[in-house]
């Protein structure tokens, strides 16, 4: 990496301006890299300039960078010069009275426990996800390198970005078709591009399983959780996207797919095009700045939507739209990775409007108490009050 691209991504780093693709950058280079020198040489410049403030990083970030180094390194003979850095990082964190380099000065076993000591802390999400293989093998794309490619059926696979896979088929004709399937964990989001060219970005515990090769008269995919989706037209092969017994058919269009089995009802929001929406019992079509809900019972109710709250998850927000707080909390759950559990009464007001998930978890719970919410913390559990 050039000097200059390194010392503007320790900026934005430490400054909390990056963006998800510019920290994750970062971090890889931390875990990767052999400019050992280039980063103490930024670490001391901040060290230098900035030894009157309380603190250089904050927790979250030497938690990062040190998890960066101690589970993405594979076990080398310079791991000892990894290991300085991370001493490094650390010291200059806690404010110690000098900052030491030398090799060998933090053992693994003291830089597991200084990570120990803060796996129960609450992150936000970022992006994550595991590819299943038509063998049954996975893939951990988080931890993969950007470029990666491999063969599934007849379609290459490749890591385009740090949060992007796309699938390239090579012969439109080959008869062998191999599922795949993309999870994200909770506190994960991830896009991938269909051999079609469709694009879908998942949210936070999410699944798709799909071809490596669209054949015959339809385009099927089946969908877990939520989903958003750019859909590539092609007239003569509708598009059928299946979730918990409801049917989704477009020709070609952009839209919304919620389909947690823990929320009520499953949401199909449209922006551009025209979706058909099916369950059980009744089929509607909808039109742009209309939201389907689908009950448990199979009754289709439509609604209508702004963009801007279709969107939100995928461009980095929570939208709470007159939400009760069990509904705000299993978002949070979901891209904080965190237990909920509730004490006495649940409270009973609602909550709208648009919180970034880009907070750490202290300022989002600060936000909602002042709407009469309570709650306290226990490791990686949250605690609701009345």
């Amino acid at each position: 990496m050039e000097p200059s691209r390194l010392k503007y991504l320790f900026n934005v780093y430490y400054n909390k301006t990056a963006s998800s693709e510019e920290r994750i950058e970062f971090l890889d280079f931390v875990a990767e890299s052999e400019q050992d020198e280039d980063l103490k040489a930024l670490l001391t410049e901040k060290w230098l300039t900035l030894q009157n403030e309380k603190e250089i990083l904050t927790v979250g970030q030497v938690d990062e960078m040190l998890t960066a180094i101690l589970e993405k390194q594979p076990v080398k003979t310079n791991r000892l010069m990894r290991m300085s850095v991370a001493a490094a990082i650390f010291l200059i964190a806690g404010m110690s009275i000098y900052i030491c380099f030398k090799p060998g000065r933090l053992t693994l076993q003291s830089a597991q426990l200084i990570k120990k000591e803060n796996t129960d802390k609450i992150v936000q999400g970022g992006k994550k996800a595991v590819l299943t293989l038509g063998d049954g093998s996975e893939i951990t794309l988080d931890t993969t390198k950007q470029g990666m490619v491999i063969q599934q059926g007849n379609a290459k696979v490749s890591r385009q970005s740090l949060s992007t896979l796309a699938y390239h088929p090579e012969n439109k004709n080959a008869q062998l078709i191999v599922y795949n399937t993309l999870t994200t964990p909770k506190g994960g989001q991830y896009q991938v591009i269909l051999p079609d060219q469709t694009r879908v970005w998942l949210n936070s515990s999410s699944s798709i399983r799909f071809p490596t090769q669209f054949k015959g008269k339809e385009r099927m995919v089946s969908v877990t959780g939520e989903a958003y989706f750019e859909v590539a037209k092609n007239a003569g092969m509708p598009f059928k996207i299946v979730a918990n017994h409801t049917e989704v058919e477009v020709l070609g269009t952009h839209f919304n797919l919620m389909a947690y089995p823990d929320e009520n009802s499953i949401n199909t929001a449209l922006l551009e095009g025209s979706v058909k929406v099916s369950s059980s019992t009744e089929t509607r079509i909808l039109v742009p700045g209309q939201e389907s809900r689908i009950s448990k019972t199979g009754r289709i109710n439509t609604f209508t939507v702004a963009a801007d709250e279709v969107l939100a998850w995928k461009n980095g927000w929570f939208n709470f739209n007159n939400c009760d707080i069990q509904k705000v909390m299993r978002q949070i759950s979901r891209w904080y990775d965190v237990e909920v559990e509730y004490q006495g009464r649940t409270p009973t007001g609602h909550f709208s409007g648009m919180v970034s998930a880009g907070n750490e978890i202290d300022k989002v719970l600060d936000i909602l108490r002042t709407g009469g919410v309570n709650f306290k913390t226990q490791g990686r559990k949250i605690i609701v009050l009345p």
